[in-house]
């Protein structure tokens, strides 16, 4: 029999708390590709590592000093913190600027550019992730420049359990992680609204360069006959079928199963094609 260790992060990746954070990362991470598409040319994801809770001050005897970390307000709901190391930021880094990712060890200090270039990836993590609430209203979320050494942020008394989520950013240069805490004790309260309220918010109102762009099947039928069943057995290869659909007169497009086009049957180059003479639907 083989005997495998239990983890009890398996337990935590199946309680209610977890399931609303992993449905709120899924959602989020097609507004931070869209961002990372426009900024590097590459696609990115966001996705959800593994979930852990301590006390405020195990975490923080346990976070390196010269770890780049930020305050993100959940605004008018709770502040949290998000950190992560600096060879972290430069994958990151390497789909911004273009160049292979590279492991240099050490944790390096990044420069005043990379810097800047890390506070524009968390920003637009905080927006993709505001975007992608689920609850009632909007969730704003605020973030502060980067800075060393997250024992200075004492958001939460050190007794407090704080939930240590991972947030695993999938991009062209590899897998980085970048680290959220959040207070334990507010966390269900917020996210019982991505599970219970979803249903009564608003429904989104897609823009219409995404109405525009949503494909839709046309279809032209070149004709139809009805065949008795005792001379379709008897069918053979160069046999002629003849249709309903004179020669002379413009066959039907339809589109969503509704007649919309008029048009006439020809090629373009080496593929079929057929030329619109009618809109039945304007």
């Amino acid at each position: 029999m083989n005997v495998r260790p239990f983890d009890f992060r398996d337990i935590a990746a199946l309680d209610d708390t977890a399931v609303a954070i992993r449905t709120w990362i899924s959602k989020s991470t097609s507004f931070f590709s869209d961002y990372w598409v426009e900024a590097t040319g590459f696609s990115a994801k966001l996705d959800l590592g593994a979930i852990t809770t301590e006390s405020y001050d195990k975490i923080l005897s346990e976070i390196p000093r010269h770890d780049l970390c930020c305050v993100a307000e959940i605004k008018d709901r709770l502040p949290t913190v998000w950190y992560g190391s600096s060879d972290q930021f430069r994958i990151i880094l390497s789909d911004l600027l273009c160049l292979e990712a590279t492991d240099e060890g050490g944790d390096r200090d990044l420069s005043a550019i990379e810097t800047d270039l890390s506070n524009y990836f968390i920003n637009r993590v905080a927006e993709s992730i505001s975007r992608g609430w689920m609850g009632l209203g909007e969730l704003e979320i605020e973030v502060t420049d980067l800075e060393k050494d997250a024992r200075k942020l004492r958001l939460f008394r050190g007794k407090d359990l704080v939930t240590k989520v991972c947030i695993e950013i999938e991009c062209k240069g590899g897998t980085a992680t970048l680290n959220w805490l959040l207070p334990k004790q507010k966390l269900p309260a917020l996210l019982d609204e991505t599970v219970d309220n979803r249903a009564g918010a608003e429904p989104a109102t897609p823009s219409k360069e995404l109405i525009g762009q949503l494909p839709l099947e046309v279809v032209t039928m070149l004709g139809s006959a009805k065949i008795p069943m005792s001379d379709l057995g008897k069918l053979k290869p160069g046999e002629l079928i003849i249709l309903d659909q004179r020669i002379d007169e413009p066959m039907m497009s339809h589109v969503d199963g509704e007649p919309a086009f008029q048009c006439w049957a020809g090629r373009l180059g080496k593929q079929q094609a057929v030329q619109v003479s009618k809109c039945l639907n304007k």
